[in-house]
């Protein structure tokens, strides 16, 4: 099975529409979503539900719970359906949070943590999101972690390990700075970030879709 494997879209739906037409064209058997489908962006009633019509996987972020207790969300249908997610899920092996392993909501995994999180993971592929950085993070004998450089386009074995990997962010900018419409405008010619698993060789390789009408985070 291959999968295509996105977090953090923040209410950017040009982003993400430019990470389904590229996961399609990659046919992908199916979608995962870690998280972070609303917040930021302009649109995240659209947002919500494209990654529910879409996605076998959804995770419910922080600024997902944010919306929902503020009531910003219209459509009753998809309010109630992401009052049901989880922030954290298992599928085909894999385990996948939208913060980490030990605190799926809000830990940010860093090379501070990274090897405490792969100690409370189960599973050989772990996935998160929230840090909006793309990263593989590969566990070691003594309990710490090796941080493995991902390029795009470039596959990343994974066999024989256990590894906790973060496909990066749709629909906002690394570092995440709030309000900044260069960072923006970069972040869209670079590409919304998006990973595609192979676990039948159990192969990550992390891709970039660009996309038109980068907006500013809020």
């Amino acid at each position: 099975m291959r999968v295509g494997v996105f977090a953090d879209v923040h209410a950017n739906v040009a982003a993400l529409e430019a990470v389904l037409r590229a996961a399609v064209a990659a046919e992908v058997d199916e979608l995962w979503s870690l998280g972070d489908m609303a917040g930021s962006g302009p649109d995240a009633a659209r947002a919500v539900a494209l990654v529910r019509s879409s996605c076998a996987v959804v995770l419910i972020g922080n600024h997902d719970r944010d919306e929902l207790a503020a009531g910003t969300l219209d459509g009753s249908d998809d309010l109630a359906w992401m009052r049901a997610r989880k922030p954290a899920a298992r599928r085909a092996g894999v385990q996948c949070w939208h913060g980490s392993p030990r605190h799926p909501v809000h830990e940010y995994v860093t090379a501070a943590n990274a090897g405490d999180c792969l100690s409370r993971q189960r599973s050989a592929i772990g996935l998160v999101g929230h840090t909006h950085e793309a990263a593989a993070w590969r566990a070691r004998a003594d309990g710490g972690a090796d941080r493995v450089p991902v390029a795009v386009g470039e596959p990343l074995e994974l066999a024989g390990a256990k590894w906790l990997l973060n496909p990066g962010a749709v629909g906002a900018p690394f570092p995440a700075r709030r309000g900044s419409e260069a960072a923006m405008k970069e972040h869209a010619r670079a590409g919304a970030w998006w990973l595609e698993l192979d676990l039948d060789v159990v192969v990550a390789t992390w891709r970039r879709a660009p996309f038109d009408g980068a907006v500013g985070l809020r």
